[in-house]
């Protein structure tokens, strides 16, 4: 009997001895980068972008050129509706003719799987975690606009911008449909510890014999400057 108590001690202390091994090592084992930052929110953060949006116009056959800047500020944080923590961006507007002036509130915030913004009273997923080339989403998941199939067609490249050399990018098209008579293209990029750097839009109707732009607009967006305190 006490041979029999003896071996049961000694497999408990030998289990035992297993499962906090087994435990230590999970708790030092490398987390899985989820690549986050590239979705960063940083309070104070300061982002300001040249902005060149051209407009055609078929009713009087006219193009438009119009160049402005934007600057978005990381102001606030708080707990949303559903008790997620967002972060509140303001974003002013500059052109030639008037001085930064207040133009709209965004909202952004990071679940575990997916970072989301609120733009103009829409939800919208604008990256997913972890990121991966071909990862693919609706980004109208929450909103009633249609299907839209993102998919990241490149990540952590170098990329430089004006005077702003990034050493990682992530690049993804949100849209994109080009036949005879309609382009609508839509592009982000983001950099790491910067967020939204790069914004392309083509979005008109053409003429089916020619392919000549009959009206919409086109609109890049890219950064000029930023701060990260």
């Amino acid at each position: 009997m006490k041979s029999t108590r003896l071996s049961y001690y000694t497999l408990a202390l030998t289990i035992g001895a297993l499962l906090f091994a087994s435990c230590n090592k999970e708790e030092n084992a490398p987390q899985p980068d989820m690549a986050s930052n590239y979705f960063p929110l940083k309070l104070n953060q300061v982002n300001i972008y040249q902005v060149d949006s051209t407009v055609y116009n078929d009713f009087n056959n006219s193009v438009t050129l119009f160049q402005f800047q934007l600057k978005d500020i990381v102001v606030g944080k708080f707990k949303d509706a559903e008790g997620i923590e967002a972060y509140r961006i303001e974003r002013y507007k500059k052109t030639d003719t008037e001085d930064w002036f207040f133009q709209k509130l965004i909202t952004r915030r990071i679940l575990k799987s997916r970072a989301e913004e609120v733009l103009d009273n829409k939800r919208y997923v604008r990256l997913v975690f972890p990121p991966s080339l071909q990862s693919t989403w609706n980004g109208n998941l929450y909103n009633d606009l249609d299907v839209w199939r993102h998919e990241i067609t490149a990540i952590d490249v170098p990329l430089t911008i004006g005077t702003n050399k990034l050493d990682s990018t992530l690049s993804i098209t949100q849209h994109n449909e080009n036949n005879l008579i309609r382009e609508d293209i839509y592009l982000e990029t983001y950099a790491k510890n910067i967020g939204l750097v790069l914004k392309e839009v083509k979005a008109y109707d053409k003429e089916i014999s020619t392919g000549r732009i009959r009206r919409g607009f086109k609109y890049k967006m890219q950064l000029n400057s930023y701060t990260v305190n």
